[in-house]
């Protein structure tokens, strides 16, 4: 078999890049190394042969290991179990959490408090996003894709809408609107709201210009108007998440 020995340090940088494994690896923090195997896995699902045609996993163009060997267990990327199986997986390092089928988004404030959620799965043509707020205040809130994933919970670094088609804002603008618009989020009494919306356009195809994948969703203090652009005078940026890839 054919192994090296690498520093915990030097193998979770290479797995990190969106190569997951199974109980917290990566942070094997006392071991001195761990075992790396370069040779081929193969994978048998319900009696089928999905092996890698070139026997190696390519996770975002970036070339892994194919199992460790850590305390006497070997690992395997999740990523790469996830693709054998015809499974997406997607990874959230904000929140730390794995997703298996569809993006689960976390929705958090400005200060790192979680206070939502919301789903995204794939239909024809669009994603339909199924979203579960609290902790905001009472009535209508501008809420849309942004194009970047936003950095220290500051949303404003999350860029202007997501816009592959650079179109004006609003669905009531006559030269609009942008992939990312979405309808206003309808906050009751109790701060709590769920909203249920196709984003038509959009997609969760990595290779598709219109992947809405490691973007942001963010929520703002003010209603939408529907046409101003670029933003529809919605106002500050409240909360978000960004949407695991």
């Amino acid at each position: 078999m054919a192994r090296k020995t690498f520093s915990s340090k030097t193998v979770a940088a290479a797995f990190l890049g969106g190569a997951l494994f199974f109980s917290g690896i990566s942070y094997a923090a006392t071991s001195t190394h761990l075992e790396v195997s370069l040779d081929r896995l193969n994978f048998f699902i319900e009696g089928q042969d999905k092996t890698s045609a070139d026997g190696k996993f390519d996770n975002g163009s970036s070339k892994v290991p194919e199992s460790i060997v850590y305390d006497g267990t070997t690992y395997i990327p999740l990523r790469m179990a996830a693709n054998m199986i015809g499974q997406p997986i997607f990874w959230d390092g904000l929140s730390r959490s794995i997703s298996m089928g569809n993006p689960y988004v976390v929705l958090y404030d400005a200060k790192g408090n979680r206070i939502g959620h919301a789903v995204l799965s794939p239909i024809n043509g669009a994603v339909k996003m199924t979203l579960s707020v609290s902790n905001l205040t009472p009535g209508k809130h501008g809420i849309h894709i942004h194009e970047k994933a936003f950095g220290g919970f500051d949303f404003k670094t999350a860029g202007g809408h997501f816009n592959p088609e650079n179109k004006k804002h609003g669905h009531a603008n006559p030269e609009g609107h942008h992939v990312g618009d979405i309808e206003n989020l309808d906050v009751g009494e109790n701060g709590k709201a769920e909203l249920t919306y196709d984003i038509e356009g959009a997609s969760l195809d990595p290779n598709s210009k219109y992947s809405i994948l490691g973007r942001s969703i963010i929520i703002h203090a003010k209603e939408d108007d529907g046409k101003t652009d670029p933003s529809g005078d919605s106002g500050d940026r409240i909360a978000g998440g960004i949407i695991p890839q």
